[in-house]
């Protein structure tokens, strides 16, 4: 296959590019001449998704931007605020949403919490509840959220008792001080509420902690979840308090012009994300990347890690992301002491680290991937990575790696299969996404689901493009990857996906921000690894 020649129209300020030529030695071969038409036009997509990314960027460097909305949050707060005469007028716009909102279909245990959460506020007598199938982990810390819920509201089959034990039984004897403060602030907030609905006393310690866990905002950890779910409690234990007064002024606050409630805004790790995605543009490099890296460096933790917000403790995930970022940036240098402490005091005795510094959490492989490839990125000295490096390897099965906080299978292939050698689990990886390819040219969100991601293309061609190929399949497939993505940019440079991202297991979010870089992030990889720069004129 002879070698395609683009002009500088589309090589941008990088002048006329030769295909064909793998960055850094590694990358697919160069596209065929069919399809070098299909690259001028991801080069023109890329530029309009790094100018989206330059004119949102705030002032401060950062990128802020909320997730979509969902059931989960609104049916929440819309509950804690019944009865509430100042909040009525928030709560009927909230409600009004709820009549058109579609539960989420990607799990049984989710579709049908959304649907029974939108039936809590369709009638004055709420609907009958009925609590989930008893499963372990995240399913049965979810359904202690329903049967608060079904508690505060009265529900037919409700179970204060229950409910009662089960917080109690999660808070353990510490009362939950080794778990995250979020989970800890929910579970005080449901004992609360069975207590309410039981006539017990709540416990003196309580109210004191509690206040001493709500933010300055008002809110509880700025998330809108957990504060109506104190909301709810407070209201029934404390609805004269002031810490009730703010907590419930914070909720009014942050709700949106369209009635609803959002996930948590993850600036720190949408921003990280957004460096890792489209550094070595010029036009970002230029315009936002000095911005982002000093947004990174300054909220570093005294602790040396990252959060993945502001009003968050550090986590694991956020900090490998975040060194990852800032990989050979200016700012670098200033974290780098810090970082090695934070890595080193929180590595595990098996070498692994965990998400959070948590009792009741373990390793999982793309939190332990991203603390591997930042470390060696930022080249934090002494630090033993041979034992996570073995334990990521002996994690890949037939299909590449299975990830923990995002959807797609494509997510483990791109960010865990990229950052430990381990070639027998890149090459399943490869044929898994493959095999799985749709025939639109994109990648499905989840195994066989119907439709395509551009989240999941855009990580599919990440990890496509990571690796060494002299097979014409793989070339071909991401060529058809590259026209997907360009036949579903939006007007303004960005595109629209489902839910791809845990949060709390099992229910999914999106946000706009995560999947514009990590679609843009496919496209660049895409382009440099078949030898086209992707950059355009300014």
């Amino acid at each position: 296959m002879g070698d395609v020649i683009l002009g500088d129209d589309s090589a941008g300020e990088g002048g006329t590019i030769r295909a064909g030529e793998p960055v850094g030695g590694r990358g697919i071969p160069a596209l065929p001449r069919a399809a070098a038409g299909v690259a001028a036009e991801a080069a023109r997509c890329l530029g309009k998704a790094v100018e989206f990314a330059v004119q949102t960027q705030d002032g401060d460097g950062a990128w802020y931007v909320p997730s979509e909305p969902r059931i989960l949050e609104n049916a929440a707060v819309a509950c804690s605020l019944a009865g509430v005469e100042q909040a009525r007028a928030a709560r009927e716009r909230a409600v009004r949403w709820l009549e058109h909102a579609a539960p989420q279909q990607h799990d049984a245990f989710v579709a049908a919490a959304d649907r029974w959460l939108v039936g809590l506020h369709r009638t004055p007598v709420p609907a009958a509840f009925t609590a989930p199938p008893s499963r372990e982990g995240p399913y049965a810390r979810r359904a202690l959220y329903l049967d608060a819920l079904a508690c505060a509201a009265g529900a037919p089959g409700a179970d204060a008792r229950r409910l009662l034990d089960q917080a109690r039984t999660a808070l353990g004897a510490d009362r939950g001080h080794g778990v995250k403060p979020w989970q800890r602030a929910m579970l005080l907030a449901f004992e609360a509420i069975a207590c309410s609905a039981l006539g017990l006393p709540l416990p003196a310690s309580t109210l004191p902690e509690l206040a001493r866990a709500q933010s300055p905002d008002g809110s509880f950890f700025g998330m809108p979840l957990v504060t109506g779910m104190l909301q709810l409690a407070l209201t029934r234990v404390a609805p004269d308090r002031r810490m009730t007064l703010r907590c419930r002024e914070s909720l009014l606050a942050a709700q949106h012009p369209d009635g609803t409630w959002r996930f948590c805004v993850s600036e720190i790790w949408d921003t990280g994300l957004m460096a890792r995605a489209l550094r070595g543009h010029p036009r970002f490099d230029t315009a936002a990347l000095l911005a982002a890296s000093d947004f990174l460096a300054a909220v570093q933790r005294r602790d040396g890690g990252w959060a993945c917000t502001a009003v968050l403790d550090s986590d694991n995930d956020t900090t490998g992301n975040t060194l990852l970022a800032l990989a050979g940036a200016g700012p670098a240098d200033r974290v780098r002491a810090a970082a090695t402490r934070y890595a080193q005091r929180h590595q595990t005795p098996e070498g692994l680290w965990n998400t959070w510094d948590s009792s009741d959490d373990s390793p999982v492989p793309d939190v332990v991937a991203h603390m591997v490839a930042g470390i060696r990125a930022a080249e934090l000295p002494g630090i033993e990575l041979a034992r996570a490096e073995r334990w990521l390897s002996a994690r890949a099965t037939d299909d590449g790696w299975i990830s923990d906080w995002y959807i797609p299978p494509a997510y483990g292939a791109a960010e865990i299969g990229t950052a430990v050698d381990a070639p027998p689990g890149r090459s399943a990886a490869v044929r898994a996404l493959l095999a799985s390819q749709r025939p639109d040219g994109g990648w499905p969100r989840i195994p066989d689901e119907p439709y395509s991601s551009p989240t999941a293309t855009g990580l599919a061609l990440t990890a496509l493009s990571a690796h060494p190929a002299e097979d014409v399949g793989t070339t071909a497939a991401v060529a058809r990857g590259l026209g997907f993505l360009v036949d579903t940019q939006n007007g303004d440079g960005t595109w629209s996906d489902r839910p791809v991202m845990y949060g709390p297991r099992p229910f999914l979010t999106v946000s706009g921000a995560q999947v514009h870089a990590l679609v843009a992030r496919g496209l660049r990889d895409a382009l440099a690894a078949a030898g086209h720069s992707g950059g355009v004129r300014p």
